[in-house]
């Protein structure tokens, strides 16, 4: 596709947006879009067409991703192009984002439905410009629109000529260090139903990953693994150890170290083979070594065949 500097245009930002709604939002976003000639390429919809493929998509899931951001969007059989605007609002919508914070920064995308990644693709982009705190507060700082194009065009936006981990990636809420407990660990995986958590070190380096096989397997006897059938030992318990040593057992007593974590700029055909043929559910993501996302089988269906 064409550089997506080329879709971040003055006429199509609200550098105000006063509203009280996501909804309201929305509906702002799109009449700014039938403005402008931006509108041809939607083929003959109108506005109120164009909003209820998007409230439709939106109320299926949130797409307030966090750190004040929303991509409210729909994927169009009649769009021909793709259609960026903007809403900059200071006091913030509720768009019942994954952190629970209001979003200040609203980009509603429409694309052509046979171009299915690139909704995905200027997501991303926009996200790791506005992933700089100082982007953020530049652009809420008052600039009129055309101040807010040039802004974010001087971040020269680019996409990859395929999906990578880090479109399709979302944050690590939960980590453990190699000091954790594993009554710790254990307890955070039950609150967040987690099987496997990263091990990180204090400036967030990935160290490896604690399991829950990992510790179903720590009272286990080395022979186990060799059984045909468990007849003869079916009795003994395979806790005892876990439950005599749990107070003083920690993360580095029993973790995986890292091995095979994928880079951000890892293909989606990659991540697959990874997931399919090595029978991983989760990847994490690292960036000069530190924890930056995971990517699980989830991560996949929702963001590229759901997204």
């Amino acid at each position: 596709m064409a550089e997506l500097n080329n879709y971040i245009r003055p006429e199509l930002i609200i550098e105000n947006l006063r509203v009280q709604t996501k909804e309201q939002a929305i509906a702002q976003l799109v009449d700014k879009i039938f403005q402008t000639p931006a509108s041809s390429a939607l083929g003959g919809l109108n506005s109120e067409q164009v909003y209820e493929a998007v409230i439709k998509r939106e109320n299926i899931q949130t797409t307030g991703i966090g750190n004040h951001l929303s991509f409210p969007h729909a994927r169009l059989e009649q769009c021909s192009d793709l259609i960026v605007a903007i809403g900059i609002s200071k006091e913030g919508v509720d768009f019942k984002s994954i952190d629970g914070q209001p979003c200040n920064i609203i980009c509603l995308m429409l694309s052509p439905m046979l171009k299915p990644y690139i909704i995905l693709q200027t997501m991303a982009a926009l996200a790791r410009f506005f992933a700089e705190k100082k982007n953020v507060e530049k652009v809420l700082s008052g600039l009129s629109s055309e101040q807010i194009a040039e802004t974010i065009k001087s971040f020269e936006l680019t996409t990859t000529k395929t999906i990578t981990a880090q479109e399709v990636m979302r944050p690590v809420t939960h980590t453990v260090t190699l000091d954790t407990t594993i009554e710790q660990a254990t307890y955070t995986m039950h609150l967040n139903q987690i099987d496997v958590l990263p091990v990180v070190s204090a400036d967030g380096v990935l160290c490896g990953e604690i399991s829950c096989l990992k510790i179903f397997t720590y009272g286990i006897p080395d022979f186990f693994n060799q059984l045909e059938t468990v007849s003869f030992i079916k009795y003994l318990d395979p806790f005892e150890k876990y439950f005599k040593f749990r107070k003083d057992l920690k993360v580095r007593d029993i973790y995986e170290p890292a091995r095979e974590a994928i880079r951000t700029d890892t293909t989606l055909m990659e991540m697959i083979f990874e997931m399919t043929v090595k029978n991983k559910p989760r990847l994490f993501v690292v960036d000069k070594g530190k924890l930056v996302g995971e990517v699980d089988r989830f991560s996949i269906i929702d963001k590229i065949l759901f997204f």
